[in-house]
C-alpha cells in the first residue's frame, strides 16, 4: 500500500511518516530504482554542496549509484521529520555515515533534505543541504568524523 503526503503536508502525520521511511529505506539499501520511483519524471534535483543541479529520476539513480561506490557502506539516520502546513513539502534531517572507499576514512554529517510533492505525491523538486566542506576535511584527514 502505498500511502502518500497530502495537502497540507503535515495534516496527515501517519503518511509523513510512512513516506519518510520509504525514503530512508531506499537510500539505506542503496536502491536507486526505488529512491527514482518516488521521483517525479519533472524532478529538479538541488545539491548546492557539490554545486549542481540535476533533472529527472535517472539523475537521482545515477547518484544513489555514486554514493555507494564512494561510500560502500554508508547509511542515513532520520533525526528529523517537519512537515509544511501550507504546501506539499516535507524537509527530513538525517546524519551520514559511511567509509570512503578511496581513503578508507569514516565519515559522519548532518543534512536535510528538502521535498516539494506533487498531488500524485512524487517528490518533484529536491533539495540536499549540508556542509560539503566539512565531509572533504574529513575525507583529507584533517578532522575526525563528527
Amino acid at each position: 500500500m502505498t500511502t502518500h503526503v497530502i495537502d497540507p503536508a503535515a495534516a496527515d502525520i501517519r503518511a509523513l511518516e510512512e513516506f519518510s521511511a520509504r525514503w530512508e529505506q531506499a537510500w539505506n539499501t542503496h536502491d536507486g530504482d526505488a529512491v527514482a520511483a518516488m521521483c517525479a519524471q519533472g524532478l529538479v534535483y538541488d545539491e548546492p554542496a557539490l554545486g549542481r543541479t540535476a533533472y529527472g529520476p535517472d539523475a537521482i539513480r545515477a547518484f544513489v549509484g555514486q554514493m555507494a561506490q564512494t561510500f560502500p557502506d554508508y547509511s542515513f539516520t532520520r533525526t528529523g521529520l517537519y512537515g509544511e502546513v501550507t504546501r506539499r513539502a516535507v524537509l527530513v534531517a538525517w546524519r551520514f555515515s559511511g567509509t570512503h572507499a578511496g581513503t578508507g576514512r569514516r565519515v559522519e554529517f548532518h543534512g536535510d533534505d528538502r521535498l516539494e510533492l506533487g498531488e500524485d505525491g512524487l517528490i518533484e523538486a529536491y533539495r540536499c543541504l549540508y556542509d560539503n566542506r566539512f565531509v572533504v576535511r574529513q575525507i583529507n584527514g584533517e578532522v575526525t568524523a563528527a
